[in-house]
């Protein structure tokens, strides 16, 4: 028995499919073509686990963690709860969500439970991190997950954001620019395959703004100028520092939800059909001009009409055409020309970073 695993390395090697299914919801990754043989991985594997405490939900993935950055997914479990939307419409979380919040993780925890990592790390990040009371709401769900939950600050969460980008596709010797939109805030980050050079962060996020802006089901041409206008303005230190990093936007990799809701949508149409899954988009390039043209189609439609475009995920549905204006308006702003997709983000980076820790490597993401 042999398991695939992914090699980096300063070209990008031909990709095959491997599937892993242990203990857990089926899904596809992407491999190299590397056969190491079994008893070898079992070996040298950690089975680690991490929260997403997010703006947009909280999510648990589990991973077999191997050697060479591999990660063979084990269980993903994940609550909508677009806690987001209550920061940015009133600056705190309100007792229905919190209580909402608090149940979710409770029910994460016993799914959790059955697969008993090795290692489990728990991250929270905008909502939880901006949020009046966010202390208060930390502390009780601290109690439900039954670890100490990090909150992390933006810069914190720009390095383990591209940490994950790196390991999941080519970066080369770089520099290169990695973006995650999340649903609270977006991660800019520069680096290369060896070290992350700048890490920054802003309070712009699909779910954040369509609490802060109030806006409809339709994005009105105010709706759009007003989320423009936004992330121009959000944008403005970020510019500045990469003002030292020039020519940095020609390879831009980005990650997140929105990305590859878009990805999904564009191969769609390309394919004329829609993705199997999410790794059916990892490294698709996304030009600026369809970037613009998506985010304008979406806002001309109703949730659902949205729904029935070939390729959407119905979770990213209600704040997709948030989500790609936002990821226009970077694009136009800092001179983007195309997006390479990551399917790797916040999650990979902080299990490969806990791992890492673990094992007393040198040189985690963080």
């Amino acid at each position: 028995m042999s398991r695939w695993v992914r090699i980096n390395g300063p070209d990008p090697p031909p990709v095959v499919r491997g599937a892993g299914d242990r203990g857990g919801e089926r899904e596809w990754v992407r491999y190299h073509a590397s056969p190491v043989d079994a008893a070898t991985v079992a070996a040298v594997s950690v089975r680690a686990a991490v929260w997403d405490l997010g703006s947009s939900s909280f999510q648990v993935l589990v991973c077999d963690a191997g050697p060479c950055g591999t990660l063979e997914p084990v269980m993903r479990r994940r609550a909508l709860l677009n806690l987001g939307f209550s920061v940015g419409a009133g600056g705190s979380i309100p007792t229905d969500r919190v209580t909402a919040s608090v149940a979710a993780a409770t029910r994460l925890r016993r799914a959790l439970d059955e697969v008993h990592p090795d290692v489990t790390v728990a991250l929270a990040t905008a909502a939880l991190r901006d949020a009046t009371n966010g202390p208060q709401v930390v502390a009780r769900l601290e109690r439900r997950v039954g670890t100490p939950v990090r909150v992390l600050d933006g810069e914190e969460e720009a390095r383990l954001c591209f940490g994950g980008q790196r390991a999941g596709i080519w970066i080369g010797q770089g520099p290169v620019l990695g973006l995650d939109l999340g649903g609270g805030s977006f991660e800019v980050a520069v680096g290369n395959s060896d070290e992350v050079m700048l890490a920054t962060s802003a309070p712009v996020g699909a779910t954040r703004l369509q609490g802060e802006l109030a806006t409809g089901d339709r994005l009105s041409e105010d709706d759009r100028v007003a989320i423009r206008d936004r992330t121009v303005n959000a944008l403005g230190p970020v510019r500045s520092a990469l003002a030292d990093y020039p020519g940095v936007t020609a390879r831009t990799v980005v990650s997140g939800g929105t990305a590859r809701a878009l990805a999904r949508l564009a191969t769609a149409r390309t394919r004329g059909r829609p993705p199997g899954r999410a790794s059916d988009v990892n490294q698709v390039e996304l030009p600026t001009s369809q970037v613009a043209e998506l985010a304008s189609q979406l806002a001309a439609l109703d949730l659902r009409q949205r729904l029935a475009l070939p390729g959407m995920p119905p979770r990213r549905a209600p704040m997709l055409p948030i989500g790609a204006a936002i990821l226009e308006a970077f694009a136009v702003e800092l001179g983007v020309d195309h997006f390479v997709v990551s399917e790797w983000g916040l999650r990979e980076g902080a299990l490969l970073d806990a791992v890492a820790r673990r094992r007393g490597i040198e040189g985690a993401p963080t």
